[in-house]
């Protein structure tokens, strides 16, 4: 498929001043863009096949601002001021708005738009003129009213601002539709490139256009002067009836003439080229002069397949009668100095910790879900006592049953956010708005205190209503174990989600995947069967002849380290009053009767407590490396 391009053999428009934008000049041809056929592995031409749908018309747009998700292949042309686009920079310079919004709930009118401003605008910049700068837009886009409103969302509960406060591009009633092309107008008058799509334009919002483009199939129909739609497609004999919209005539000759339009277009084209005349400036493309008064700048809508290009020499050439233009290139885009990388994680911290604050029914699910569960631990094993019979069963099983709370828990509960976060995290990071590694960092910075406090207050409710060995030395170390092994857990939920792309499938594998490591972890199954060795594996033979294991799981190191922290301090005693230590229920001794029925000989893995949690750190880092690993890759082959 060919997008017809600006039109060559115009001299370039002069630079801009250095205290105001950047005029920009897009140009693309030859666009295409291709897949494979599910069911016939043929690439199938996308832009052809759903010519004229929505689809298509975000698809090209997506394009143009360099802003695909999928596995497709474009192909074809993106110049900007004449050289090939360079996507970083490209990004520095533009934005894309998209239809359907992503915001932070959680955030106020004026907190999202000074985000962006803090992100966006160069670190040396004064904060006044920033905070000035977010004025201007508040005022502009009429959302002073509701700048201290939250933008809230309908599924977590949060009440917010209304939906055309939200996006000002999709859902407006007239009266907004208009306002908001008004101030697009503005824009474009202000040297900026603009290049939109609308739904059901009336007559009042086409007016304002400057350029338009229609295609049909993928073909062009007609590409020029907006004034000059009409003079067009009378000259081809279909003239618009009075009392008609342009654009819904121009949108029922694509159902009835469309081929024989493109054919027309094609043709004029082609003669254009053998005489090797071009269209002059400010002329349609019919080639009846429409003079454009001589503030405008360009403002281009597209319809039926929207997408376009704005140029601006025009306007330049029309100001500046005989004074030769200056060339532009891309490689000396006047890009704003992004911000240093400590100071996007300190803006991204202060957000993400207001977003927990503000966000009750984040925040009370997840204080409630370890509140309850702590309780529902201590009253089942209250007060465990020191009989041999019981004692020992009671402690083993209370410490597997809290591992087991802190596996599931905050891996769901990854898994579940992840959905939300990666919506946002696309939307901002393809924009340029910050780096992957700084929005991770921010992440882990955020969630660490409030996991830390949550398992905190989680050890001090379980540990002592439960009633184990009366040593802070000991709480210290259960407390230190469980918060390194809920941090794990939170770090394969994260990672599941990142790699499913989904929170239903994420969930799913995480529960075959904890039920398994809870299974062998040296409590449900004292003897490892030789085919599942591989989760636990048996090894290290003892002085005993027993075979100590060596794990791969995570649950196996956090769950030796708290039960070997508890039996080297506590005393048991048999019906008889005969004193058995703990450590030798972990570690019968050759030749004890414990050396044979001792259930939990089989927890032991052969390291202190010290040593378990060091082993369990380590693995805490590698997942958390791992899961940046895999949302970096992601997001550099746009795969979140």
């Amino acid at each position: 498929m060919e997008l017809s391009p600006l039109k060559g053999g115009k001299s370039p428009p002069p630079a801009a001043p250095a205290s105001g934008p950047q005029p920009l000049d897009i140009t693309f041809n030859d666009i295409k863009y291709t897949v494979k056929d599910r069911a016939t592995g043929k690439p199938l031409e996308i832009l052809k096949g759903i010519s004229g749908k929505v689809e298509a018309r975000r698809l090209l747009l997506d394009i143009l601002a360099n802003n695909l998700w999928g596995s497709g292949t474009v192909e074809g042309q993106v110049l900007v001021n004449g050289a090939e686009r360079n996507p970083r920079e490209f990004s520095q310079v533009s934005c894309y708005v998209l239809q359907r919004d992503v915001l932070l709930s959680s955030a106020t009118v004026r907190e999202a738009i000074t985000t962006s401003a803090l992100l966006k605008l160069p670190r040396s910049m004064p904060t006044a003129e920033k905070v000035a700068r977010v004025d201007g837009i508040l005022k502009e886009l009429d959302l002073e009213g509701c700048q201290h409103t939250l933008i809230g969302d309908e599924m977590l509960h949060v009440k917010g601002i209304s939906g055309g406060q939200r996006r000002r591009v999709s859902g407006l009633d007239s009266e907004m539709a208009v306002s908001l092309m008004e101030t697009l107008v503005q824009l474009a008058r202000q040297d900026r490139t603009v290049c939109l799509t609308i739904h059901q334009p009336n007559s009042i919002i086409t007016s304002k256009f400057d350029d338009f483009l229609l295609l049909h199939a993928g073909s062009t129909v007609y590409f020029g002067r907006w004034e000059g739609v009409v003079g067009y497609f009378a000259g081809h004999g279909c003239p618009c009836p009075q009392y008609t919209n342009p654009t819904d005539y121009a949108m029922s000759l694509m159902k009835t003439k469309g081929d024989d339009l493109v054919a027309a277009w094609a043709a004029q084209e082609t003669q254009q080229r053998v005489c090797s005349a071009d269209v002059e400036p400010g002329r349609g493309a019919n080639g009846a002069a429409e003079e454009a008064p001589a503030t405008r700048s360009k403002l281009c809508g597209v319809l039926a397949l929207p997408c376009g290009a704005l140029d601006v020499q025009q306007q330049q050439q029309q100001q500046g009668g005989g004074t030769p233009p200056v060339g532009r290139q891309a490689s000396h885009l006047q890009l704003v100095p992004s911000v240093p990388w400590w100071y996007q994680v300190w803006v991204l911290s202060k957000r993400m910790f207001k977003q927990w604050i503000r966000n009750p029914a984040m925040l009370i699910s997840e204080i409630s879900q370890y509140a309850f569960m702590a309780v529902f631990v201590g009253l089942v094993w209250l007060q465990v006592n020191d009989s041999l019979a019981t004692g020992p069963n009671d402690r083993a099983a209370s410490m597997w049953f809290s591992m087991a709370v802190m596996s599931f828990t905050p891996a769901y509960t990854a898994a579940v956010i992840w959905d939300k976060d990666r919506l946002l995290l696309r939307r901002e990071s393809q924009t340029g708005m910050y780096d992957v590694t700084a929005w991770f960092a921010a992440r882990t910075l955020t969630l660490l205190p409030f996991e830390i406090t949550q398992c905190v207050a989680f050890c001090v409710v379980a540990y002592w209503m439960v009633g184990y060995a009366a040593i802070f030395l000991n709480f210290l170390v259960f407390t230190a174990a469980f918060i390194l092994f809920q941090l794990v857990s939170e770090t394969i939920g994260e990672l599941s989600a990142v790699v499913t792309g989904s929170s239903t499938y994420a969930v799913l594998i995480l529960t075959f995947v904890l039920l398994f490591l809870l299974s062998f972890s040296g409590f449900l199954v004292s003897d490892v069967p030789v085919y599942f060795r591989w989760i636990a594996k048996a090894s290290r033979p003892t002085s005993s002849g027993r075979c100590e294991r060596e794990a791969i799981s995570y649950l196996t190191y956090a769950y030796a380290a708290v039960m070997e922290n508890e039996f080297n301090h506590v005393t048991f005693y048999t019906a008889g009053g005969l004193e058995v230590p703990g450590h030798v229920l972990l570690h019968p001794p050759p030749g004890s009767r414990f050396a044979e029925d001792s259930p939990l000989s089989s927890v032991s893995n052969g390291l202190s407590p010290g040593e378990n949690l060091a082993v369990l750190f380590g693995i805490c880092i590698g997942t958390r490396a791992l899961a940046f690993v895999f949302i970096w890759l992601m997001a550099r082959f746009r795969k979140l």
